[in-house]
């Protein structure tokens, strides 16, 4: 009768144990994670944001990509020029007021020159500044690349000319087609086509003349967040006079002693031979057209 009671006993706890959340064995289970249960709709959105995390990222490995290539080409053109001129690297450092290595680390496309630096350049080869962006590209042959009879879908259509019947004239031969596509490259810039070069401080300068214009240097400038055209105890000085509109941003300004702030909107129009630097003041990328006149004398 006592082995029965202790075995009932025994029984009796293990079932209260049981009950208690224990396993036979003693441990306690795991609790329970139930995983929230997604819409088709939570579940498609979160693909897209996947996916425009991964296409974010490979247009910022593109557009690195595209930035080593133009840092590339600049340096490269400015070693094409300094050679031509048979100056040395030692020489044109001293015509810029820095060292050698510096210059040879531009001209190797590890290093983005300053604004103030490519201006030094410049002045010390006598070249223009437009004449180091990228070349233009080639007009196309035929029918701007297109096959022949093919129209161009960035080009507007002619308007159509009355014959003599009242009719509309036929569209233009295919050679006619392929000459406007090349009268269009000398005249208009589409976007994508741009030319641009990245310099030191987060400064972005992108051509906007379909041709290098040695008169005339008409560019979109953006300075990125904290970036600006110098340091603060270098100013810039050159031939020429400046124009320039903030389309976005807040740019701070220094023109000889006197300091501004300008906004979206805001314009100016000043000396180039005053010193002056610009820099970005604000939360968000500064955008701006500048056009620069008669830097190089006649």
């Amino acid at each position: 009768m006592a082995r029965s009671g202790q075995q009932s006993g025994q029984q009796s706890g293990q079932q209260s144990t049981e009950g208690a959340g224990h396993t036979p064995s003693g441990r306690r289970p795991s609790p329970r994670r139930d995983r929230p249960i997604l819409s088709d709709a939570a579940v498609g959105s979160a693909a897209e944001d996947r996916g425009a995390q991964d296409r974010g990222a490979q247009d910022g490995a593109g557009q690195g990509g595209k930035r080593e290539r133009s840092i590339e080409l600049l340096g490269s053109r400015i070693r094409e020029v300094r050679s031509s001129r048979g100056m040395s690297l030692r020489a044109l450092a001293q015509s810029v007021d820095c060292s050698a290595s510096m210059i040879s680390q531009i001209e190797s496309g590890r290093v983005n020159p300053s604004v103030s630096t490519l201006y030094a350049i410049t002045t010390a080869l006598d070249i223009s500044t437009d004449s180091l962006f990228s070349p233009a590209p080639a007009a196309p042959a035929g029918a701007g690349g297109h096959e022949p009879g093919a129209r161009d879908r960035s080009t507007p259509r002619p308007a159509a000319r009355l014959g003599t019947a009242g009719d509309p004239e036929p569209d233009p031969q295919p050679a006619a087609a392929g000459s406007a596509a090349r009268e269009e490259l000398s005249i208009v810039l589409r976007r994508a086509d741009r030319r641009a070069i990245d310099l030191e401080r987060g400064v972005r300068w992108e051509l906007l003349t379909p041709n290098t214009d040695s008169a005339v240097e008409f560019m979109e400038v953006t300075y990125a967040v904290g970036g600006g055209s110098a340091e603060s105890d270098h100013a810039i000085v050159h031939n020429g006079r400046e124009y320039c509109v903030i389309l976005a941003g807040t740019l701070a300004v220094q023109i000889g002693f006197e300091s501004y702030v300008l906004d979206a909107g805001d314009s100016m129009a000043f000396p180039s031979t005053m010193p002056h630097r610009f820099w970005n003041a604000g939360e968000a990328p500064v955008r701006a057209v500048w056009f620069d006149l008669d830097r190089w004398p006649l």
